[in-house]
């Protein structure tokens, strides 16, 4: 799933960049000065996106496992099911380019597309829709030089110009849904009080 929004993300952003060849592509940043020799598969001289983190959303963590849901009816039915995971995914853009100004032309281009469009829903990313994601927000993420160092250290290669998004909600669910039943009538005659 993650792999599939991120394409469709990538998509409109070299569109929005508008170049020929695609400029941004999926890949592991880490690799950028690695020997490549499959050309098609190669990190020069294009902005790498590539998935440095990934976190459980703290604040939606814990939901029922019985609940009520609305059938496409409007009904309500009661399902038992293990909740979703949310997910934050932070995704790093680094311009791989032989050019430090087109490099850093790059790198204001990716700024400027999510300044410009930051939330994606299926009306305009249908990809979005088959995996059930109602909605996903890119924030720009800033980090310090401190946390800057020890994330290139981690990935062992020298600094490119880059930028950092916190891609915010993506949702896993996996689990099977079973059916419940649901309370709709509650007794509230005692018989503790005689």
């Amino acid at each position: 799933m993650i792999d599939q929004v991120l394409n469709a993300i990538i998509t409109q952003l070299n569109t929005y960049i508008g170049t020929a060849d695609p400029e941004v592509i999926l890949g592991n940043i880490s690799f950028a000065d690695a020997y490549q020799d499959n050309s098609s598969q190669s990190l020069s001289d294009k902005v790498i996106a590539s998935v440095i983190n990934i976190e459980q959303e703290e604040s939606l963590r814990n939901l029922p496992f019985r609940r009520t849901v609305f059938t496409s009816g409007g009904l309500p039915q009661g399902v038992e099911r293990q909740p979703e995971i949310y997910l934050n995914i932070y995704v790093l853009f680094g311009a791989n380019k032989s050019n430090y100004g087109i490099a850093l032309h790059r790198i204001s281009q990716v700024i400027a597309f999510f300044q410009r469009r930051f939330v994606f829903t299926p009306a305009d990313t249908p990809v979005l829709g088959t995996l059930n994601l109602d909605r996903i927000i890119f924030d720009l993420y800033s980090t310090s030089f401190e946390e800057l160092n020890q994330l290139w250290s981690v990935m062992g290669g020298k600094y490119i110009p880059s930028v950092a998004y916190k891609m915010r909600m993506a949702v896993i669910q996996d689990a099977d849904q079973d059916g419940a039943g649901i309370i709709t009538e509650v007794n509230l005659k005692s018989n503790l009080l005689k």
